[in-house]
């Protein structure tokens, strides 16, 4: 660890001069008010507009120099300030991540073209009937907790800040006690520790903030939704619920039991049935995504409008009867792609650091790949079976529509999944 208390966590890696690196902060829109998110989107947007020392220009001019990449973000969990770079310009980069962590521009300038740019995102996803159906089924499955919202805000949440909410953001959030630094590449732990002191040194104190309650599942959020976009000539369908975090034992297992499902291309039934067999869609997919926090497991897809109910009723069937289906062949195609892709699967630098990342995230064991390995090849028919029967009920899922309401809506009653809820295009009850 740092003489702030940061950890460092990396992997040797010789193969090429380069080095990647993120330096992570456990907040993202964790740390907002779910009525007015986006400050630290903004932030994230900004910080990159120049330093106290120099102007944009120098400063995109300064990272240039080096061959160097550097990028910062912000989700719904974490803020992070990542890059790439060759190992000998390593330390003036890492110069450079003190001065824009540290020294701040805020040139109000960019700050208000920021917003524009970011308000005008926004607008435009509410649009777009993929953006309004992946954000309003997070809102429904998240159940007013934070992480069911846009971390971008809203248009009018974005308006309404100033630099000072930025300010306020990156003083109260941005603490070193919320921080863990990554690095995979050409440098040993001495070379990779030794850039970093002078931030360290500099960067202390701030107390921790408080975190909301974990999300939990509620079973009352089940049920049919539809947004209406009059005259689509295609449905976007979002299937699920909030199940596993990645953190639970049953979430790899849980992976496992999906990848015939949706989770293996063409090799899905979902993708051989509906866009192989049928013709309704040009792709569907099936997941479990998680972190230490819980979340969804969803099937999403993009649909011919006239073939919704259809689609939906194909969907429904396959899921709820997944388990009963799965037989040995199935496991046998399963274990084999797996195994052979988790085999690839940590050939670049980019998939080392993603590893050092879960290690740091999630307190995974370093060994915790081989153990996923480990997992597949002890994989039964049984324990897919029993995984299905828990994670796999239809009648105990969000079913979201967005579409033509006047052709499609009433339709869906013949699914048996009671009568559909109207939201808006952001997810809110009473369209």
């Amino acid at each position: 660890a740092l003489l702030n208390g940061v950890p460092v966590l990396g992997v040797e890696d010789r193969e090429t001069p380069l080095v990647q690196f993120e330096l992570r902060l456990r907040g993202g829109s964790l740390l907002e008010d779910p009525s007015r998110v986006g400050a630290a989107n903004l932030l994230a947007t900004t910080l990159l507009e120049g330093t106290e020392q120099r102007t944009p220009e120098e400063l995109e001019e300064a990272i240039d120099l080096l061959g160097a990449s550097l990028s910062v973000r912000s989700g719904t969990r974490n803020f992070t300030i990542s890059g790439s770079v060759l190992a000998r310009n390593y330390p003036e980069l890492m110069a450079i991540v003190e001065e824009v962590l540290l020294e701040p521009r805020f040139d109000q300038e960019r700050f208000a073209l920021a917003q524009q740019r970011v308000a005008a995102g926004l607008s435009q996803q509410e649009t777009n009937p993929n953006a309004v159906a992946a954000w309003a089924f997070n809102r429904i499955a998240y159940g007013g907790h934070v992480l069911g919202e846009n971390p971008a805000g809203t248009p009018e949440s974005v308006a309404s800040f100033t630099t000072d909410d930025l300010r306020a953001y990156l003083s109260t959030a941005l603490v070193p006690e919320l921080a863990a630094f990554h690095v995979a590449g050409a440098l040993d732990p001495d070379e990779a520790v030794a850039p970093l002191q002078s931030l360290a040194a500099r960067w202390t104190g701030g107390e921790r903030p408080e975190f909301p309650a974990p999300p939990e599942w509620s079973p009352d959020r089940a049920g049919l939704y539809f947004i209406d976009i009059p005259g689509a000539v295609q449905s976007v369908v979002a299937v699920g619920r909030l199940a596993l975090a990645e953190t639970d034992p049953e979430f790899y297992p849980a992976q496992v039991m999906n990848y015939r499902l949706g989770g293996g291309g063409f090799a899905s039934d979902l993708t051989q049935e509906l866009r192989e067999g049928k013709g309704y869609t040009y792709g569907i997919r099936s997941g479990f995504q998680g972190s230490d926090l819980i979340g969804p497991f969803t099937i999403q897809s993009s649909v011919r409008s006239n073939v919704t109910l259809e689609s939906l009723a194909l969907i429904k069937d396959l899921v709820g009867t997944h388990g009963a289906r799965f037989v040995a062949e199935d496991l046998e195609v399963t274990q084999g792609f797996l195994l052979r892709s988790n085999a690839r699967a940590f050939e670049t630098l980019g998939a080392k650091l993603a590893v050092v990342r879960n290690v740091s995230d999630y307190g995974f064991e370093p060994s915790y790949v081989l153990d996923r390995q480990e997992t597949v090849r002890e994989m039964t028919v049984e324990r897919v079976r029993d995984l299905a029967e828990r994670y796999l009920d239809p009648e105990s899922m969000i079913w979201l529509v967005v579409g033509d309401a006047a052709t499609q809506r009433s339709r869906l009653d013949a699914l048996g999944l009671g009568p559909s809820v109207a939201l808006d295009r952001r997810g809110m009850p009473g369209a």
